[in-house]
């Protein structure tokens, strides 16, 4: 995968994650009997560690880059 790929994967696994947190949110918060609070609580959660892996992934492939550059000057 080229870097470029891989960099355009993590931004979309960032967009991703950051959708199925904010409707997680709109259907707590629009819970009137309470609900499935746990489970849209775990939801929450795991889009906060997935969000969180892929930014490492993208700061990773982002100073790889930037090292790449650096040798190619």
């Amino acid at each position: 995968m080229s870097s470029i790929g891989g960099i355009s994967s993590s931004i979309s696994g960032l967009m991703a994650a950051s959708q199925k947190m904010q409707a997680a949110m709109i259907k707590m918060a629009n819970a009137s009997d309470g609900g499935d609070m746990a489970a849209l609580l775990a939801e929450q959660v795991t889009s906060q560690a997935s969000f969180a892996a892929n930014a490492q992934t993208l700061k990773a492939q982002v100073q790889g880059v930037g090292e790449l550059l650096d040798i190619m000057a």
